[in-house]
């Protein structure tokens, strides 16, 4: 099934918590600190004014989103029923060719599937901390990837 990508609206906050909300309760390692209504109110009052959001949606509607405000990689996260059928690929190569020359994002150490995906893409891992200063207290890595030298920015 294909997905097409567009930028998020104000009418996308509850899909975009729900996929935000199911995506924290597959990672089993996190303790659970929100529930599905504050991710709605953070959706709404906050992530959409102050990230650029775009989603992935295919005829089931919205099954991954990316937060990017600048060179940063916020948000991103994809439903766990679609992890693997490319909404994300296509979201990250959409941030690469935003015009950007590097990206940025953390991720959680024990979340290896998310690792797999970054370094396949050509992110590199850039700072381990033992998780101190998230929300969570968990140990996250630190990803960047740059464009190459020469390479041109659509």
């Amino acid at each position: 099934m294909p997905f097409r990508l567009r930028d998020a609206t104000a009418q996308d906050a509850n899909a975009i918590a729900e996929v935000y909300y199911a995506s924290f309760r597959l990672l089993t390692f996190l303790p659970m600190l929100h529930t599905l209504e504050s991710y709605r109110w953070y959706v709404a009052k906050r992530m959409l004014k102050e990230w650029a959001v775009t989603v992935a949606e295919d005829d089931s509607g919205i099954v991954s989103f990316l937060g990017l405000r600048g060179e940063e990689v916020g948000h991103f996260y994809t439903r766990p029923d679609r992890i693997g059928r490319g909404a994300g690929t296509r979201l990250i190569e959409a941030a690469k060719s935003s015009g950007v020359a590097a990206l940025e994002l953390w991720c959680f150490q024990a979340n290896t599937r998310a690792r797999r995906f970054y370094e396949a893409r050509g992110f590199r891992a850039i700072r381990f901390t033992d998780g101190a200063h998230n929300e969570e207290k968990t140990p996250d890595v630190r990803y960047r990837w740059e464009r190459p030298r020469n390479a041109p920015s659509f």
